[in-house]
């Protein structure tokens, strides 16, 4: 066991030095600004209404992300490296499930630096968007399941910890309240001995209780901040601008008794359509704008307005909207996009584009194959069938149901909301790969000759 140990140390240090030096380079190339790949400007804007204690204007954002870009200064280099501390952290929790599975180093060596110099990853810790703090949240709940499983059954600190870890995930992104069922059911799966039945429920309760107290006690708090200062008891007071993007191609259809909202968007449409993101983030800005020139409204009550039109087209409309969801859950899983599918001329393909597409195409078969696993789980789950561990379970269902969730509320076009599980997807699979290979090995081996 020492000797396990001292594995588990050294590969978990050669993970730590190169996970450091290969961001290194990119981060402190002289003469050069951060590499921003995307940015939005509205956790920039939060970030300030913090410092500057104008909490008024707060909402628009869930706080969690707002609060790390104003603890590093609002300054995008200190951000790039906060945010790739914690894609390194993140590898090595990544490792440390790796190692407790396989028993193997050098493999769990592997499996940590693929996730964690994942080009996928690291391009995200460049940027001022939530996807780097939502992973470490993420693979930082499932390490802490791994670790403690069984062991902290009989205390309070161990559902309490996941489900603080979780909130704050729900509180950098609102999508992640869509993972809050699949992790309360972690601790109420059923026991079928009758003579346990009552001992059972009692921890059960108490363990549930324990993971729901944070959340209970920050979404609520945070919530009613927002009623406080908007009058809508809502994670983000922004919840239109997600919606209208499911409903972006046919808002034309829309009733007489939503013209202002309907005419604006058309307008804002018109003028937005060069831009080259394809989904509905300018013609929202734009159209919010005009409507509050025109009505004078405040721009989060118009929000809430342009939500009750979405929510009457998906009513109304049922089919448009599950087409709009289908597209959505396949960009999910990684749909090309129309640029990435339109052919090059054979003379202008650079090294650079050429890795690119090499990348863009493994990511794909990592997250094909992930799929397939998880689609295959579902019946055997039914069916009380123990072909994957009790974390695989778990892995499928908060990605599935991730994927479900973000294809009904949001359009997801960039496919970045896949991006915060490439680590939870890789590991998955490559220990997965391992078990199966061991196993089939030790039964060649043991299988008599003939």
């Amino acid at each position: 066991m020492p000797d396990q140990q001292d594995k588990f140390g050294r590969y978990a240090l050669v993970l730590l030095v190169l996970g450091v030096l290969g961001r290194l380079p990119a981060i402190t190339l002289p003469g050069h600004s951060p590499l921003i790949v995307y940015f939005d400007g509205s956790y920039i804007r939060a970030a300030q209404d913090i410092l500057q204690f104008n909490f008024h204007d707060l909402g628009k954002r869930v706080p969690v992300y707002p609060l790390l870009v104003a603890l590093c200064g609002l300054n995008p280099r200190v951000i790039w490296i906060a945010q790739s501390i914690l894609g390194v952290a993140a590898s090595l929790m990544i490792f440390a499930m790796a190692f407790r599975r396989t028993r193997h180093g050098l493999y769990s060596l592997l499996v940590g630096l693929v996730c964690g110099l994942s080009p996928q990853v690291l391009v995200y810790e460049s940027s001022v968007m939530t996807e780097a703090l939502t992973n470490f949240l993420l693979v930082a709940s499932l390490w802490l399941i791994d670790r403690f499983d069984g062991d902290g059954e009989s205390t309070i600190r161990y559902p309490l910890g996941l489900g603080l870890i979780v909130t704050l995930a729900c509180l950098t992104r609102p999508l992640m309240i869509c993972l809050l069922p699949p992790f309360v059911h972690q601790y109420w799966q059923p026991r079928w001995q009758w003579q346990w039945q009552y001992n059972w429920q009692r921890a059960a309760v108490k363990r549930t209780l324990a993971f729901a107290l944070p959340t209970i006690i920050l979404i609520f708090t945070w919530c009613g901040f927002n009623y406080l200062n908007s009058g809508f008891f809502t994670p983000s007071t922004y919840g239109g601008h997600n919606i209208m993007d499911q409903v972006d191609p046919y808002v034309g259809i829309a009733p007489e008794r939503f013209a202002v909202l309907r005419d604006a968007w058309l307008q804002a449409k018109l003028r937005s359509k060069n831009f080259p993101n394809m989904n509905a983030n300018p013609a929202f800005d734009d159209a919010v704008l005009e409507v509050e020139r025109r009505t004078g409204k405040p721009q989060y009550q118009i929000w809430h307005e342009y939500q009750s039109v979405a929510s009457y087209l998906i009513i109304h409309h049922p089919l448009l909207y599950l087409r709009r969801a289908e597209q959505g859950w396949m960009q999910f899983w990684g749909e090309p996009t129309l640029d990435e599918v339109d052919w090059p001329e054979i003379s202008t393909v650079t090294l650079s584009e050429f890795l690119m597409t090499l990348d863009n195409f493994l990511v794909r078969e990592f997250e094909a194959a992930f799929l397939v696993l998880a689609l295959f789980a579902i019946p055997c789950a039914l069916v009380h069938r123990k072909a994957f561990t009790k974390l695989e379970y778990l892995t499928f269902a908060i990605a599935l149901w991730s994927s479900v969730f973000a294809a009904l509320t949001d359009y997801g076009e960039n496919r970045r909301f896949c991006v915060p599980f490439y680590m939870l997807i890789v590991y998955t699979l490559l220990t997965r790969g391992w078990v199966w290979i061991t196993a089939a090995s030790s039964r060649n081996f043991n299988a008599p000759s003939i």
